[in-house]
């Protein structure tokens, strides 16, 4: 594969991000500037095949609309949701994607346009894509990792992907930090995930307002804790409110504590931390330093960074791009 991807390296490529609520696909040219996107929704309901021939779609429509022609592609980049098989290209039921059980992703695409195509879980990609074009550029060892509604990570090492045995490296968010903690998606408890993910925060949140209701968080709600959501606790800490910044704190500890333990066993130079971190900013970034350098060894602790991940908007994209450039 990689033999035939460094022939036509001076080609361009197509990417595909595959999410539980929406496909998209670009045209690149080598240096992974976007030529064309298409979007559209996934339909999730309607299956794989529905989504594999919305795709095939796809695909040609961002070749045209680039001005190029297929035979000037030269490998299919997808970014998709895990468990799949990097090697194989078979998808195996991620949760966004209910009935994609042993789908051959990476078959079909090459059946279809007769071209190689790499598979790869998406917090991977978006750690080569933030290697490659965003703020791991000129370091070694990058970790990344996203707060959303899941806590997931990817690892790049001298410009590869870290996968682990078996495709499943990488999860950051299934450290158990508190075993008698709240229940996470995984089945354990008190993983990371479970304490700092966009609904673990937001779960903190309300049971912290039934018992002190005199806050902000309340007010930019109109009263309603069943909305209460992560954003709400940032807007509010950002007015100084005091339950709020202490919910905000609370996260960092653990968020922290869960980096800590990474900056241990991987010594990175640079941790990019994505989605809720970039919102925050250093209302939750510097805290979190602070119990790195706390909890860390000193010679791991003393030469990582710890920042806000780059790409923004454009990570998606440039994620599948990034494994084909």
């Amino acid at each position: 594969m990689k033999g035939q991807l460094d022939a036509t390296m001076q080609k361009h490529v197509v990417g595909i991000d595959i999410g539980g609520t929406k496909l998209a696909t670009v045209a690149a040219d080598a240096s992974g500037n976007i030529l064309s996107k298409v979007r559209r929704p996934t339909d999730v309901e309607k299956g794989p095949e529905y989504a594999i021939q919305l795709l095939f779609e796809m695909v040609d429509e961002t070749i045209d609309r680039a001005n190029l022609k297929q035979e000037a592609i030269s490998a299919i980049g997808v970014s998709c949701g895990g468990p799949l098989d990097t090697k194989t290209g078979i998808v195996y039921s991620p949760p966004n994607l209910p009935g994609w059980d042993a789908f051959p992703l990476k078959a079909r695409l090459e059946s279809e346009f007769k071209i190689p195509a790499v598979i790869e879980n998406d917090a991977n990609a978006c750690a080569l894509a933030e290697y490659r074009f965003g703020g791991g550029r000129g370091h070694d060892a990058v970790l990344y990792m996203t707060m959303s509604t899941g806590i997931g990570g990817g690892i790049v090492i001298d410009g590869k992907i870290y996968h682990g045995a078996n495709d499943s490296a990488g999860e950051v968010g299934h450290q158990i930090l508190l075993p008698d903690g709240p229940l996470c998606g995984c089945g354990k408890r008190g993983c990371l995930e479970a304490l700092c993910s966009g609904p673990a925060i937001a779960r903190r949140a309300k049971e912290a307002v039934q018992k002190e209701s005199n806050t902000t968080i309340l007010a930019l709600t109109d009263g309603r804790i069943d909305v209460v959501k992560s954003e709400h606790v940032l807007a509010a800490a950002r007015q100084g409110d005091a339950l709020a910044l202490k919910l905000v704190d609370e996260t960092a500890y653990y968020m922290g504590w869960g980096i800590a333990n990474l900056v241990n066993i991987l010594n990175p130079d640079i941790v990019l931390l994505g989605t809720i971190a970039i919102a925050a900013g250093d209302l939750l970034l510097e805290p979190i330093r602070k119990t790195v350098s706390n909890f860390a060894m000193a010679r791991p602790a003393e030469v990582v960074q710890i920042m806000p991940a780059q790409l923004g908007e454009s990570l998606g994209d440039l994620a599948a791009v990034a494994l084909v450039v």
